[in-house]
């Protein structure tokens, strides 16, 4: 219970961030993750749960995997890296080459170290679950809805995926009515920041404005690598 209470706070303030509430929670716990795979990838850490969770995973997806070894250095990534493909190297030696071949084109589950199921997509995809439903209990009631109305509200992603959650016809009237109008007001800060691009009109940009490019690419697309 405390839990979720803790969570609804965090989701409450994230109405505050600089776009999608949802998407800043997620980039929050994305980075957390992050720190500590990193934490754990050298020699010394490599029998850690977390570590074996990761090479029985198969590693990251692409887009993952290239933000860990921004984040790594080169020997913790070399470490992982060397780790991973001992075990693919293993799966390919055990294996005829048309079996493996035919096994990867049908994705069958004991080649899973070559198709890579990313655990940290995994880890974020529950936690976007959780977010989802607690945004809606929040929102049930008037108590949050005015600072929730003020805030660049949810990307466009996020919004398509909370539908499936709402069993509410008047809460789902009222998120879209209320997407619109934030959409509007990002259409317009962003416009507005484009004609202001020359001083001395540069200097009278306001806060919104300059933030605007980020949260209509937010809007649209929702946080990078979702």
């Amino acid at each position: 219970m405390e839990e979720t209470k803790d969570t609804r706070t965090r989701i409450v303030e994230a109405f505050s961030s600089n776009g999608c509430p949802l998407c800043t929670m997620l980039r929050r716990d994305e980075l957390d993750s992050f720190y500590q795979w990193v934490g754990q990838s050298n020699e010394i850490a490599k029998n850690s749960a977390r570590i074996k969770q990761l090479l029985d995973a198969g590693g990251f997806c692409n887009f993952h995997f290239w933000r860990f070894q921004e984040m790594s250095t080169h020997y913790g990534s070399a470490n992982i890296g060397a780790q991973l493909i001992d075990k693919l190297l293993e799966t390919m030696r055990t294996h005829k080459q048309k079996y493996f071949v035919d096994a990867i084109k049908h994705r069958e589950s004991h080649f899973k170290i070559w198709l890579i199921e990313c655990h940290l997509c995994y880890e974020l995809g529950e936690k976007e679950r959780v977010y989802l439903k607690e945004l809606l209990a929040i929102l049930r009631h008037n108590g949050h809805r005015s600072r929730y109305e003020k805030s660049c509200g949810l990307c466009m992603p996020h919004l398509m995926k909370v539908i499936d959650y709402i069993e509410d016809v008047s809460l789902l009237k009222y998120l879209f009515e209320t997407e619109i109008d934030q959409l509007e007001k990002v259409k317009t800060d962003a416009a507005s920041l484009v004609s202001k691009r020359y001083p001395p009109l540069r200097w009278r940009q306001t806060e919104d404005e300059k933030k605007s490019w980020f949260r209509a690419i937010e809007k649209i697309a929702g946080r990078r690598g979702a």
